[in-house]
């Protein structure tokens, strides 16, 4: 077994998107008159970066920047994100300014500022009043109204919950149900949830996923991982679900490791698809569907390209790649993953670009890639899937690289055994078993 150099894991990856623009600048565009602005987005803009700089000088700013009202559309956008950065932040002294952000006729301010308020635990006396008028309010964002109402334990919210479970709307419904679980303790209501995540609206899907990891839902893991939606909400909501078990003290290794091999893999055969066709589309339709944002569509796209000519879909999947797909990550990500399937060697330059493809949008193909070289390269992938298996930009990397390690019969770096991350070391001391 090799050794891994140290690990680190830097949990705010893509938080700093500009990362030329320094603290001084970011104030000075946050204080300079609305008139002087060269653009309307750059006051939004200096809000959101300065969440970078948690010191403070920037809370002061963004707190001056939440608690003024003027009207102009710059301000308005730049109210919002200063109330969501004073939030990431952790900054319990601005809870009064958000406060009065609850009674503001911005829907968007108000709902930044309800969810602020459960990012910074709030003191459920003093926004109790508020959040059950907001739960009367059709306007606002009801949805997470109830999951803050739940977050900060407001035990009068119960009734108000329990009428919006009648609701029309399934995402109102869903978090409903799950906040009065949360706040009664009776989880009766919550294995329907699951019924959800087959929904023929990809959003309701998405979110349902959030309901059942707030519900601490265990038994619905299994349900998450075979869920039509992208990988990042299924690994989102199955990670959030074993994090919660290993705190418990309650992970099962055996019941877990294979759903999250299973959401990396992401082979549409294990995906419950929510839609058909009545006739076979074009070669050209179905590529086309890789680039689609509804993920219950993409991966019976996916499925019925695997079925297809072999020699026709790699000819079309590399030609699409080189006219657009390398610059688009959804596609990006499942043409990495057909190459692999279709198991011709001839893209396989490409896969080994994917796996060194830093950019932060295309983080999901480097898994992809991992597993894919070692289908389409296993005489040259063993190194490269040693070092990504000791990589310390993120977990699901090294993951996927140890199951690229196994399935080449190869050991897993020394280091891998006591990984930072403990998912990843449990799949590391599992290996070969």
């Amino acid at each position: 077994m090799t050794p891994c150099t140290s690990i680190t894991v830097d949990p705010t990856r893509f938080q700093n998107l500009f990362p030329g623009f320094s603290q001084a600048e970011a104030l000075a565009t946050l204080r300079k008159p609305l008139e002087e602005l060269e653009d309307v987005s750059d006051r939004y803009l200096a809000a959101a970066h300065l969440v970078n700089f948690p010191d403070e000088q920037t809370i002061a700013a963004l707190i001056t920047c939440a608690a003024d009202g003027h009207p102009a559309q710059a301000q308005r956008i730049a109210r919002r994100k200063a109330v969501e950065s004073l939030a990431r932040l952790g900054a319990r002294q601005a809870l009064p300014v958000i406060q009065d952000c609850l009674r503001n006729e911005d829907t968007y301010l108000v709902e930044n500022a309800v969810w602020a308020l459960a990012e910074l635990q709030a003191q459920p006396e003093a926004v109790t009043d508020a959040l059950l008028q907001l739960l009367q309010d059709g306007r606002q964002n009801r949805r997470v109204v109830a999951q803050t109402a739940a977050r900060l334990g407001i035990q009068e919210a119960i009734a108000p919950l329990e009428a919006l479970r009648q609701e029309k709307d399934p995402l109102l419904v869903t978090a409903a149900t799950t906040a009065v679980a949360q706040l009664t303790g009776n989880r009766e209501a919550l294995p329907a949830l699951e019924g959800y995540l087959r929904h023929p609206d990809v959003t309701v899907r998405r979110g349902v996923i959030q309901d059942l990891m707030d519900a601490q839902a265990f038994g619905a893991l299994a349900a998450i991982a075979a869920a039509p939606v992208s990988p990042v909400f299924r690994l989102r909501g199955v990670r959030a679900l074993a994090d919660q078990q290993y705190q418990r003290g309650i992970v099962q290794a055996e019941g877990l490791l294979p759903l999250v091999d299973q959401v990396l893999r992401d082979d549409p055969g294990t995906i419950t698809l929510v839609h058909r066709y009545d006739a076979t589309p074009s070669l050209d339709f179905l590529v086309q569907e890789l680039y689609g944002t509804d993920f219950g569509r993409v991966y019976l796209a996916v499925a019925t390209l695997m079925a297809s000519p072999k020699a026709a879909t790699l000819a079309a999947l590399t030609r699409s790649f080189a006219d657009k797909g390398w610059n688009d990550y959804g596609a990006h990500y499942h043409m990495i993953k057909l190459f692999g399937w279709l198991g011709d060697s001839q893209p396989v330059s490409l896969v080994w670009d994917a796996l060194a493809n830093r950019r932060p949008q295309f983080q999901k193909s480097r898994p992809a890639a991992a597993l894919t070289l070692a289908r389409l390269d296993p005489q040259q992938a063993g190194p490269a899937l040693q070092d990504a298996a000791c990589e310390g930009s993120f977990w699901e990397l090294r993951y996927a690289a140890l199951m690229g390690l196994e399935q080449l019969g190869l050991p897993v770096p020394l280091g891998s055994l006591a990984d930072a991350d403990w998912l990843v070391a449990l799949r590391a001391r599992s290996h070969g078993e």
